[in-house]
């Protein structure tokens, strides 16, 4: 099993990083009562999230088009670059559909993490509430 580096997707695992990383922030955050996000505003980030999620499905249509490449012969050369491109594709951990799906699992990650600090935001906002409902 290649890397993500070798297999030619370095840019794809960093990004794949990023999200993970800016999703444990929010998770972070939010947890620690640092971060509540007005749940409309949240609600947006969060089907972007979902958007983009939709979006990567047309990559898998590519990525199984380098998975099925023809036409480069029976020599050994073209055998061995059809097999690169399959293995780019393939590749259990570093290939497309992998890249593809496991930065779908993050963006969905995402929008879970903006939806509960939605609630983290309504929470308080219900807190505040009762609070001044108790002054009165």
């Amino acid at each position: 099993m290649a890397s993500a580096e070798s297999a030619g997707f370095a840019g794809a695992a960093a990004g794949i990083q990023a999200v993970a990383a800016q999703t444990n922030w929010v998770n972070q955050q939010a947890g620690a009562g640092k971060l509540a996000l007005e749940p409309d505003a949240a609600e947006r980030a969060a089907k972007h999230c979902e958007d983009e999620i939709r979006e990567l499905r047309s990559l898998i249509q590519e990525a199984r088009a380098i998975a099925r490449i023809e036409g480069l012969g029976n020599y050994p050369d073209g055998q061995d670059l059809t097999h690169r491109f399959e293995t780019k594709a393939n590749d259990g951990g570093a290939g497309a559909f992998a890249m593809i799906r496991q930065m779908q699992d993050e963006l969905q990650k995402m929008a879970d993490a903006y939806r509960a600090a939605a609630k983290d935001y309504r929470a308080i906002d219900e807190q505040h509430a009762q609070d001044i409902q108790r002054g009165m």
